[in-house]
Formats: structure tokens, C-alpha cells, sequence
């Protein structure tokens, strides 16, 4: 039988990373073992477990709970793979994070969006996961708001489109 590492480097394709995701099901070890190759310093097979690891997490968060700590220290690794960033970033959106962790979460997701040389991807789940950890701060929700806005005018389509639903929340949140 393969390894989980063999399965990942096998084939990069929506079908196989699907049927890995299947095979780690609810299944906590197979999920550890998951991220100790999205954490690993081979940038091809994380950039392929971070992709199994958003699927994952979608269908069972409580998976990634023992592994937020790790998750958001490795966004400042300078050599990870955009896919990583991107994952990690996504899954950020919607999972609750611990309090001991917001800070430096948003720090980092900050940076993300307001650097011209991260990818559009990285940048735009930055913003929604920023929203949803800064949404009972409205210091830091204004900051996001000057921050999207300042971008809005250079912007890809993806960028702007992302960055007027953020708007829009970000006005509900403050009630303006």
C-alpha cells in the first residue's frame, strides 16, 4: 500500500486529491499524518497536501484544531509554496481561531494582503479570513476597509470583486 506521501506526489488532479480526502474521511491520525506534509519543507508534496488539507477541513474542521498553532507560524516560513499560503489562508476563513493566536494571525494576513507580490488568491482569501477575525473589532475592521480600499483602484477583477463583498460586510459589521 502507498504512503500518503506517494498517493500526494502521484498525480496533481482534482480526482486524486478527491480520493485522498476520502481516505482520511474523520480519521485524526491520517489528518496529523496530512499535515506533517503540508508543514514539510518539500514544496511539492505540501503544495499538494494543503490543496487535500482545504477539502478536509471543509468537511470536518475539528481536524485542523490541534494544528492552528503550527499552521499560521508556518505563514511566515519565507519559502512555502503559494498553495500552502493559499490553503491555509482559505481555511482561516471559517475556522474559529483561538485567542492566543488572532494576533499574530492577523499581523501576517495583513501583510498578505497589502503586499503587490503575493498572489491574487493568497491576497483575497486573506481578506475574507481577516473580516472574519476582525469582525468584533472595529479598529481593525476600519484598517481592513482603508486597507481593501486603498487597493481597490490597481486591483485584478478578482481582487475587486473580493474586495466589494468585504466592503459591504465589513459596513454591516459597523453599521454604517
Amino acid at each position: 500500500m502507498p504512503s500518503l506521501r506517494d498517493e500526494i506526489l502521484q498525480e496533481h488532479s482534482k480526482a486524486q486529491t478527491m480520493r485522498i480526502v476520502r481516505n482520511i474521511g474523520d480519521d485524526q491520525a491520517a489528518f496529523d499524518e496530512l499535515m506533517s506534509l503540508v508543514l514539510c519543507n518539500e514544496l511539492k508534496a505540501a503544495q499538494r497536501a494543503a490543496w487535500v488539507m482545504s477539502f478536509c477541513v471543509e468537511q470536518h474542521p475539528h481536524l485542523a484544531y490541534p494544528h492552528l498553532e503550527s499552521l499560521v507560524k508556518n505563514l511566515r516560513n519565507t519559502h512555502i509554496h503559494d498553495a500552502v499560503k493559499r490553503n491555509t489562508a482559505k481555511i482561516l476563513e471559517f475556522l474559529p481561531i483561538p485567542e492566543a493566536l488572532i494576533g499574530e494571525a492577523v499581523d501576517i494576513l495583513f501583510q498578505f494582503v497589502a503586499n503587490p507580490k503575493e498572489t491574487v488568491a493568497v491576497r483575497v482569501f486573506s481578506m475574507s479570513a481577516l473580516f472574519n477575525l476582525c469582525k468584533n473589532e472595529p479598529d481593525l475592521l476600519e484598517e481592513l476597509r482603508l486597507t481593501i480600499e486603498d487597493l481597490m483602484p490597481h486591483g485584478t477583477a478578482g481582487m475587486r470583486s473580493r474586495g466589494k463583498k468585504v466592503l459591504k460586510d465589513i459596513s454591516k459589521a459597523l453599521g454604517k
